[in-house]
């Protein structure tokens, strides 16, 4: 049985105004036209909503059990209108994303301020992964989107490149490399070299393609020190222990900062790391996770001013 939003309405103005003329005006409609609107109401429900006589009418036993569950639809469906142009408005909503830990250092944290300063009703949540866990979560549809260097198979995820981001061989002060502006493929053999878990899902671009970082080091001939280490931190203070050279994103650097290490910026054409924006396939971004994306897009990556405009 379909009884519309404008009926219900038009019922609880003549509940409120205890007569038809009133009520009419109030719903912009003859009294003649809304007096067959209830009596149609009345037909549909199969029952008598009002007693009527010449000056007023009053509801029924029947029309009162009807009033309390018209105010309470149309109540909610008022509410339910409200909550939805907030979102569209962005005035609430929720943004989840997850990332991959180097750009979660320096770059992504001036994006969240941003979008914070310019929606605060909007609650932001972030994940810190790898690669692989950050394209898990958006697999599962746990977050939005992933920021992160795998875009991701093509019949699973939609990705968009979002930019190519510099290497670093971070070198101890002494190493040989380290006084040197770039380094190339020939630079690197028979250099010992530390790596971070999770190298061997990096994905580069280089002058041949997108290849594993790894198997690229391999190529070049570095000498695997047999060190694989989980963060960072202790990647840096493994280098600053000479015990070996590492690879650094640019949006990493400032976690080597602290101890003695020396960042080398590598050639171009051996390798940059492509940073993807990738969400489920076919799914519809939120109006607050359309934002975000296009605030991700606006935001440089590193080393350049953010626009508060």
């Amino acid at each position: 049985m379909h009884i519309s939003d404008h009926a219900l309405r038009c019922f609880l103005a003549v509940v409120d105004a205890g007569q038809f003329t009133v009520a009419a005006e109030q719903c912009h409609m003859t009294q003649s036209a809304l007096s067959q609107l209830i009596s149609r109401l009345e037909e549909r429900v199969g029952v008598l909503l009002f007693d009527r006589d010449s000056r007023s009418v009053t509801l029924t036993n029947e029309g009162r059990r009807l009033a309390e569950t018209a105010r309470r639809v149309t109540s909610d469906l008022e509410q339910a209108i409200l909550d939805l142009k907030d979102i569209a408005t962005l005035q609430t909503g929720q943004v989840s994303l997850a990332v991959v830990p180097s750009l979660a250092v320096m770059w992504l944290p001036r994006v969240l301020q941003l979008y914070r300063s310019r929606h605060p009703g909007v609650r932001l949540q972030m994940h810190d992964l790898s690669s692989v866990r950050c394209l898990g979560l958006v697999r599962q549809g746990i977050v939005d989107f992933a920021v992160n260097s795998q875009p991701g198979t093509p019949h699973e995820t939609d990705a968009e490149l979002l930019f190519n981001e510099v290497l670093y061989l971070v070198c101890p002060p002494d190493h040989p490399l380290a006084q040197r502006k770039t380094v190339g493929a020939r630079d690197m053999r028979g250099v010992k070299f530390l790596h971070l878990q999770g190298t061997d899902n990096m994905v580069v671009h280089t002058s041949k393609g997108l290849q594993s970082a790894r198997h690229v080091f391999q190529k070049a001939g570095v000498v695997d020190t047999g060190f694989e280490v989980g963060s960072l931190a202790t990647l840096a203070g493994l280098i600053a222990a000479g015990l070996g050279v590492g690879l650094a994103p640019e949006t990493s650097l400032p976690q080597f900062s602290l101890l003695p290490t020396v960042a080398v910026r590598i050639s171009s054409h051996m390798m940059t790391r492509p940073i993807y924006l990738v969400r489920q396939k076919g799914k519809t971004l939120s109006y607050a996770a359309q934002s975000m994306r296009a605030l991700l897009l606006e935001v440089p990556h590193v080393g350049r001013p953010v626009s508060h405009g």
